[in-house]
């Protein structure tokens, strides 16, 4: 279906409610996050295409089927009022294949009301009304399938400071740390930190390079940067995501674990800065972190974990895995730290690993939303 002349075609016009005399408590901003595939696990195989426009305006495809069982889709375009979207659907008919167009006689019918309820970031209802047969009136419910890498819902209700941290054209003023190993560590653990280009089939970007070798069984590898400005001795709710990249699939085995699923993600936040400080054990002086940063699969008091190094590749198909990008986050995790006198907090994203092999990733960003939390 030729969608740049059906979209053309939509003129439905929604019309503005009434606005209540109280504004309403500012609880669900969906804005552009609705953008994405939604539909109903028990029906699938049909369900709907959503794209948030400039100006509230949303446009939607319903690709679905008639009782005959042909494919059969609506169109039209609407006002997004919070979290609800009323769309006059569209049935177009008519068309051909793009090298027959021009034999096309296509037309483009009004078919009744569409109308969404999101109840939140992931679910929704979907109501209809129609003259038509096959449907008439009723409704569905509906949850996100898909959404746009990045876009965080609600995230203007819910932070009042929003931070974004691209590694695209250098370190941005985040510096690296190693922990969990000797002091004075030998070359054989192949430790570096660098921004560098990544590697085909990503050469067009650039990262935060981080290699290094496990021989002491608990290698720990982070990135950190301080966040000023902020109000000085003061607790606040913090969520945090990193984008990385990794050539290491899910499922392969190595020495003390998988070289994948056994590097833990984490991401945390401290009033002090991290530092990798000398701590003698009775026979050498290992470098610790001064921040809790857990035990490999185990968050700390400092850093939650937030997934793996695997990407989606399987072992089963061999260990030499594409690099891909991946996102990781703390969303949906509760997390606090508090800034110190000076209204500084540091962040940080780093691994924490059980493979006894070499390790090699890069961060390519890193997002960091605060809120102030009222003093009991």
């Amino acid at each position: 279906m030729h969608h740049a002349r059906l979209l053309a075609a939509v003129l439905a016009v929604a019309s503005c409610a009434a606005q209540s005399q109280t504004p309403p408590e500012p609880t669900l901003d969906l804005r552009g996050a609705i953008t994405g595939s939604w539909y109903n696990p028990e029906q699938s195989g049909h369900g709907l295409a959503l794209e948030r426009l400039p100006n509230g305006r949303v446009a939607l495809s319903w690709y679905t089927y008639r009782r005959d069982g042909s494919p059969f889709w609506l169109i039209g375009s609407g006002l997004q009022h919070g979290p609800q979207l009323v769309v006059q659907a569209l049935e177009a008919s008519g068309g051909q294949p793009p090298p027959h167009w021009a034999d096309a006689e296509p037309s483009v019918l009004p078919w009744g009301e569409l109308r969404i309820e999101f109840a939140d970031c992931n679910n929704a209802t979907l109501h209809w009304s129609s003259e038509d047969p096959d449907f008439g009136d009723g409704s569905l419910a509906v949850q996100r399938l898909t959404r746009i890498d990045g876009l965080r819902c609600n995230a203007e209700n819910e932070f009042g400071l929003q931070l974004g941290y691209s590694f695209q054209l250098d370190a941005a003023g985040f510096s690296a740390l190693f922990a969990d190993l000797p002091q004075g560590s030998p070359d054989i653990y192949e430790l570096d930190a660098r921004w560098d280009p990544l590697p085909e089939p990503l050469q067009s970007r650039a990262g935060f390079r981080l290699t290094g070798h496990n021989r002491s069984d608990d290698l720990a590898m982070l990135i950190k940067a301080p966040i000023s400005g902020l109000q000085p001795d003061t607790e606040y709710r913090v969520e945090l995501e990193m984008e990385m990249a990794s050539n290491v699939p899910t499922g392969c085995a190595g020495i003390g674990g998988s070289p994948g699923d056994s590097v833990y993600m984490k991401l945390g936040a401290s009033t002090q800065e991290p530092l990798a400080q000398p701590q003698d054990d009775g026979k050498e002086a290992w470098l610790r972190l001064n921040v809790d940063f857990g035990n490999q699969a185990q968050s700390g008091a400092d850093a939650l974990v937030v997934g793996t190094l695997a990407n989606s590749a399987n072992c089963d198909d061999g260990i030499n895995s594409d690099w891909e990008l991946k996102t990781l986050s703390t969303e949906g995790m509760p997390f606090q730290a508090r800034s110190d006198a000076n209204g500084r907090l540091w962040v940080f994203a780093g691994s924490d690993s059980a493979f006894e092999g070499f390790t090699q990733f890069y961060f390519t960003g890193l997002r960091a939303r605060l809120q102030p939390q009222a003093a009991n």
